[in-house]
């Protein structure tokens, strides 16, 4: 094909702009957005509150594993403070990495359960006027004027 093909090819195309998209169409297509946005907020929420609940319950077992026997030995006399200052150090760092741990995905939790309210706020609105919308259409269709039957013919009529 040559330029000259091409540019006739391109001047033959319709160049009639595209119909404007349906209403109600893009109300749905609206809505089922937001229902996906909310059921993976939903679903993202969920998961932080449950990693935040396992991480505040799973500090009980590190605490009963690692810190209990210590201060146990510490106080039958079995254990010089001297020697196991090392290991110490090792179960401070692990337990301010779990407390950090833990305020992070709760504060997450706390910010994606605001993003929810408000996210489901709005999309509630939305259908609330998508169906006023709807419920206001109809009532045009109803009050459109009536055309009154013709009337009867006095000649054919007897």
């Amino acid at each position: 094909m040559t330029e000259k093909d091409l540019g006739r090819a391109l001047l033959d195309l319709d160049v009639t702009p595209p119909a404007p998209p349906d209403p109600r169409q893009l109300t749905r297509q609206v809505l089922d957005r937001d229902r996906r946005r909310l059921r993976r907020l939903s679903a993202l929420t969920i998961a932080l509150w449950v990693v935040t609940a396992a991480g505040v319950l799973g500090a009980c077992p590190f605490y009963l594993m690692m810190v209990a026997p210590r201060l146990r030995a510490y106080h039958a006399g079995r254990a010089n403070l001297a020697n196991d200052w090392y290991a110490w150090a090792t179960v401070g760092e692990w337990a301010a990495y779990w407390v950090l741990a833990c305020t992070l995905s709760c504060l997450l939790a706390a910010l994606c359960t605001v993003a929810l309210v408000v996210l489901s706020r709005r999309a509630t609105l939305r259908q609330i006027n998508a169906g006023l919308v709807e419920i206001s259409e109809q009532l045009r269709q109803l009050r459109a004027p009536v055309t009154p039957p013709p009337p009867a013919d006095p000649a054919t009529a007897g």
